[in-house]
């Protein structure tokens, strides 16, 4: 406003005086125009520079959230790791903790879960499930049933994906069943396509034959 004030000034004086100082005071006209299309140019370079500056503070702020996240996993699956590894405070005999890509998982052998062949939970299959349900409850589970990829030839599943499933399915259904809601425990069978192992020793194929129970952080 102050800058319009003082143009319409020089504009006006301008009609009042000699040529001279006309054309001196058109100069001074043009100069403060010139002023201000720079200074208008120049509040726009600072409002993009300040969104950038806006957008790399968010930035750091997620990475700096992301690094505190990935610190906190890693306590986490040190503390499982310490308490569930042989001779720890909650050692479960046929039970490992594993770290996978979408957080710690449970691996348990399939023999301690299941008789051979069969997807009904054997009692002490439950046993062992009780045994981790303090670090199950209040997280999102899910559930993945594993064989090894000896083919089936005499079993009413028919293939080992639809065992692993049916696995899995067993699994869950009885994590819900002891107070683990519904909403947050699913399941999944891979059969033999995501081994713990390779090879075919009975030492890889026994280690294959497993359900992990997958605490999901994100």
């Amino acid at each position: 406003m102050r800058n319009t004030m003082m143009i319409a000034a020089l504009s006006f004086a301008a009609a009042c005086v000699s040529p001279e100082e006309h054309r001196r005071l058109q100069g001074e006209k043009a100069a403060l125009k010139a002023q201000i299309a720079q200074l208008s140019d120049d509040h726009q370079q600072l409002a993009v520079q300040v969104a950038g500056l806006r957008s790399e503070n968010k930035e750091l702020g997620a990475r700096a959230a992301d690094a505190s996240w990935i610190a906190d996993q890693k306590r986490k699956l040190q503390d499982l790791m310490s308490r569930y590894a042989p001779g720890g405070a909650d050692q479960v005999s046929g039970v490992e903790v594993v770290q996978t890509a979408e957080g710690v998982a449970f691996r348990v052998a399939g023999g301690v879960l299941f008789d051979p062949g069969q997807a009904v939970l054997s009692d002490g299959g439950k046993r062992t499930l009780n045994e981790l349900m303090g670090s199950l409850k209040g997280r999102t589970i899910r559930v993945e049933g594993h064989t090894d990829a000896t083919p089936i030839r005499r079993s009413r599943w028919g293939t080992n994906l639809r065992l692993s499933l049916e696995r899995a399915m067993s699994v869950a259904d009885y994590l819900v069943s002891t107070g683990l809601p519904k909403a947050q425990v699913s399941a999944a069978g891979y059969g033999p396509n995501r081994p713990a192992a390779d090879g075919s020793t009975a030492v890889a194929l026994k280690k294959n034959r497993r359900v992990e129970i997958l605490m999901i952080e994100r």
